[in-house]
């Protein structure tokens, strides 16, 4: 097929320059350093400049004055940020600002007034009266006066505490930190060796950073949790729904703290051991416990532990593993027979369990 004649060019029309027609969108701001005002918006999109040249100005007054300060930005890498210096005595100090784009035709539409805050200043004031009381062997729980919640002491918005420890056998610039993200005037110190005497100090921080340290505390963590497991455990069937848990008594060493109970750890089989009930026995009593509630014919896990101030000890070793008897309707008839399986069946599976484990 051949061609008769060439197709002309389109022809190519420009619009008129003119004026930018809208406002810089999402204006905000904050942060930064101290004696910082820092404004943040959208630059307009290329099909919004209409013309070439464009730049901004910003606009800023103290939230309830009249007065506007502004600055006409003539840099064109319109990033969309200026940060203009206010007096250092203004941090964290409430500030109306707004924001107009400019070409080379002329100026745009100001954007709405929105209220941002000033740069923080770093806390001036320090917890008082810091206390650590012993968690177990390897943490402390500290607490503190929390500072007043104004202005001058915080100079910003509080994000949390800084805690400082450190051995007192050792330099306070062999300390470790730890970060608690809260504004409570409590927190865990976990990781400690047990044992041990520590110093702690607490600072206040916000996003400018960190105050002045409180004055220090000095603690001792707990002794070791017992290292022992609790040994001969042996569960008997009472009936469908209870069994009868006994072991040996635990002897703490001379590093250990004294045994203030057991924890026999119940749990259905086919489940994990966080979802585990605790029976206690404080010391003192007799070294059996009931576990009742138990559901008929199902399997059940079982570990006996001893605890202390230390924390938890060593839990026993293998998992016993046993399945209740099920409920019969006759209870004249039945009732001893259902109760003597449930113990049948308990003593089979813990000769199966030793079996096992010895070979």
């Amino acid at each position: 097929l051949r061609m008769c004649c060439k197709l002309a060019p389109s022809p190519i029309y420009s619009t008129y320059e003119d004026k930018p027609y809208i406002a810089p969108r999402n204006v905000g701001g904050g942060g930064g350093k101290i004696g910082d005002l820092t404004i943040t918006w959208d630059p307009l999109l290329p099909q919004e400049q209409h013309s070439h040249g464009i730049h901004y100005k910003v606009f800023w007054k103290l939230r309830g004055t009249l007065e506007w300060a502004s600055e006409e930005l003539k840099s064109l890498q319109n990033d969309g940020v200026a940060v203009v210096n206010i007096p250092q005595n203004n941090y964290y100090t409430e500030y109306e600002v707004k924001v107009q784009a400019i070409n080379n035709i002329g100026k745009g539409p100001e954007s709405e007034p929105v209220v941002i805050y000033s740069a923080e200043d770093m806390p001036q004031v320090a917890p008082q009266k810091p206390f650590a009381i012993p968690f177990n062997s390897t943490a402390f729980n500290v607490t503190w006066q929390p500072i007043e919640m104004t202005r001058e002491n915080v100079r910003g918005k509080l994000i949390g505490h800084r805690l400082k420890y450190w051995k007192t056998t050792h330099n306070e610039e062999d300390s470790v930190y730890y970060l608690s993200r809260t504004t409570r005037n409590w927190a865990l110190i976990v990781g400690l060796q047990p044992d041990t005497y520590y110093f702690v100090k607490v600072m206040a921080y916000n996003a400018a950073g960190e105050g002045p340290e409180s004055e220090r505390f000095e603690e001792r963590t707990y002794r070791k949790a017992p290292q022992k497991p609790p040994s001969s455990v042996h569960v008997y069937g009472i009936n469908p729904s209870t069994v009868r848990v006994v072991w040996r008594y635990v002897s703490p060493a001379q590093d250990e703290e004294p045994i203030e109970g057991y924890k026999v750890r119940v749990w259905e089989s086919d489940q994990n051991m966080i979802t585990a009930n605790n029976t206690i026995i404080p010391v003192g009593e007799k070294l059996e416990a009931y576990i009742t509630n138990l559901t008929p014919g199902k399997s059940y896990n079982m570990r006996v532990l001893a605890f202390s101030n230390g924390g938890d000890g060593r839990m026993s070793s293998p998992t016993l593993r046993f399945q209740m008897g099920k409920t019969t309707r006759n209870h004249a008839s039945r009732h001893y027979r259902s109760g003597l399986n449930t113990v049948l069946v308990v003593s089979l599976l813990y000769l199966i369990s030793m079996y096992l484990n010895n070979n």
